[in-house]
């Protein structure tokens, strides 16, 4: 029997409930923005040559990405089996320990032992839409995903800006603010969120099976309108992805920007994700519905990269910014939307469900700038946006087998 049938969801959060799980949203966004400015200068000082300093810094997004897929699955089947609020306070807890280590670090091995902490404790997400489901009716999930949005734009906007002035003071003093930050959410969570997870309706048991992120995935991926699901929101991250490692080398190529031009671009996606999906987003939703809202997303995702790589043969500082606000627009209704649907299907295993999504979405970001800067390096840089298109366009055909499905009752999920 789904949740459901056995309670009457609330219609919205508790005001404490929410701060805390928009606050979570935030700052992971703002934490993540924060090293931008000073992760090159850091690990800088333990690789001096240009071309390994590259390589070494996208290793360590690819190392957090990576431990974040392992982690994710089992951190959402745990927060079905033993609550949202404990997985939420340990994901808390795991990020403010790495970024101690991290900014404490002086060598590079423990640089990425700090990144490998914060990833293998990033189930910040999948308990937090599990806690959000908890917590809402069905139909007012995609508003508050949507708000969800807007708190990681916001946090994308304020967290580079901090991280910049933060840093006169020393390179390490960003770091030690975000981890901070993640200490205040924590003891917010700890004197005042209750758990939203009640006990009858909590998974019955954990397997070894709960523990291998490719088993709970392959599950997952066994019910055809979650896995339906699951794939369109794989093939939209990917070219995600690859554009937030090309688009600067992009605008520097083809218009000759600088790191101050660029930051420009990257503030507007902050500003229209707080605009979109934390004001119109519910507005949308109820004129087009889910299904309506997320394929208008893919369309505008469709535009943007369209219009990125034509960048390389027609350089317009108005092209840059239609396009990337078009896509920027597109990805985040679409992923908002598609977050609601998969937890109206989840039934009672919001975290297992939200889980398999995140650890999707975590490999997505090691695979996408993997093909991105192979493509990019053998073929020029405006095939991976064209290939991002055909991506895209694919996510779009997965969505639409899976419309018909949009209006059955949750999935039935093997106990874990």
């Amino acid at each position: 029997m789904g949740m459901t049938d056995q309670t009457v969801l609330p219609k919205k959060p508790a005001p404490a409930t929410l701060i805390f799980i928009l606050s979570s949203a935030f700052l992971f966004a703002m934490g993540l923005g924060l090293l931008l400015p000073i992760l090159p200068y850091l690990v800088g000082r333990y690789v001096p040559d240009p071309t390994a300093l590259a390589a070494t810094v996208s290793w360590l997004s690819v190392s957090y990405a990576a431990c974040a897929f392992f982690s994710a699955p089992v951190l959402g089947a745990l927060s079905d089996r033993y609550g949202r609020r404990p997985v939420l306070l340990i994901s808390l807890l795991g990020s403010a320990i790495g970024y101690f280590i991290f900014g404490w670090a002086g060598t590079l091995a423990l640089m990425f032992v700090g990144r490998i902490i914060d990833g293998i404790t990033a189930g910040n997400f999948s308990a937090n839409f599990g806690m959000l489901a908890d917590s809402t009716a069905p139909e007012e999930r995609g508003k508050y995903f949507g708000q969800i949005g807007a708190a990681i734009g916001g946090g994308f906007i304020l967290g580079p800006a901090l991280g910049g002035l933060i840093s006169h003071i020393s390179l390490e003093a960003p770091v030690f603010v975000a981890a901070g930050l993640c200490l205040l959410n924590l003891l917010w969570g700890v004197l005042f969120v209750p758990e939203t997870l009640h006990t009858e309706q909590r998974s019955k048991g954990l397997s070894i099976q709960s523990f291998n992120p490719f088993s709970q995935i392959l599950e997952l991926l066994a019910i055809p309108h979650i896995r339906r699901l699951l794939l369109s929101s794989t093939l939209f991250m990917l070219p995600f992805a690859m554009m937030q490692i090309l688009l600067g080398v992009l605008l520097k190529t083809s218009l000759n920007w600088g790191p101050a031009q660029t930051s420009t671009v990257f503030m507007v996606v902050g500003v229209s994700d707080i605009v979109v999906q934390g004001l119109l987003l519910g507005w949308l939703i109820s004129k087009l519905g889910d299904m309506g809202v997320a394929r208008l997303g893919l369309g505008l995702g469709l535009f943007g990269l369209l219009g990125m790589g034509l960048l390389v043969g027609f350089p317009s500082s108005g092209l840059v910014y239609a396009s990337v606000l078009a896509f920027a627009i597109g990805e985040g209704i679409f992923t908002a939307t598609v977050g609601a649907l998969l937890s109206q299907a989840a039934g009672e295993q919001q975290g297992k469900v939200q889980g398999g999504s995140q650890a999707l979405g975590s490999a997505a970001q090691v695979v996408g700038p993997l093909i991105g800067g192979q493509l990019s390096s053998r073929a020029g840089i405006a095939v991976p946006f064209y290939a991002g298109i055909v991506l895209v366009a694919l996510a779009g055909m997965a969505l639409q087998q899976g419309s018909s499905a949009s209006g059955k009752a949750p999935a039935t999920l093997p106990e874990i």
